[in-house]
């Protein structure tokens, strides 16, 4: 019997496949809401499902692109105390950055998104890049200054 997976089934395949099972598995699938029946009608709800996903995920890589024309190669400057050896007191974390992006240039990241390998803790210039889409990383530059 075929049916349409509604959530992943171990060895059978993912959500949203048509797979052949034999009618008993088909039955137990279709109890436990984890299948439904192949119908035509149920064939054109999948097919506009994808559809719907498809036209979502293309604009959220449109709006994601658009972000990026705004976010790269802007600069942000944090002005801080300085011991006598260069070092920071303190250092600069991604929410820091995120806030000072909003103030500057009234544009909101998520900070789980920005890749930064540790906290900035040194004078100077620091390439951060930010993960707006799997396909779309925009980049700009953190400045440390004395204050």
């Amino acid at each position: 019997m075929k049916v349409i997976l509604l959530s992943d089934v171990k060895n059978k395949g993912k959500k949203g496949q048509i797979v052949d099972v034999a009618d008993g598995f088909a039955n137990f699938l279709i109890n436990n809401k984890q299948a439904a029946p192949a119908t035509n009608a149920n064939m054109r709800k999948l097919e506009d499902e994808k559809k719907a996903k498809l036209e979502k995920e293309k604009k959220a890589l449109e709006e994601a692109k658009k972000i990026k024309a705004v976010i790269d190669n802007k600069q942000i400057v944090f002005k801080v105390k300085v011991g006598e050896d260069g070092k920071i007191f303190g250092s600069i974390s991604t929410k820091q950055i995120v806030e000072a992006f909003e103030k500057e240039y009234n544009v909101k990241l998520d900070k789980r998104k920005i890749n930064l390998p540790e906290s900035i803790k040194s004078l100077g210039y620091t390439q951060v890049s930010v993960q707006l889409h799997h396909d779309v990383v925009a980049e700009f530059q953190v400045l440390v200054t004395n204050k």
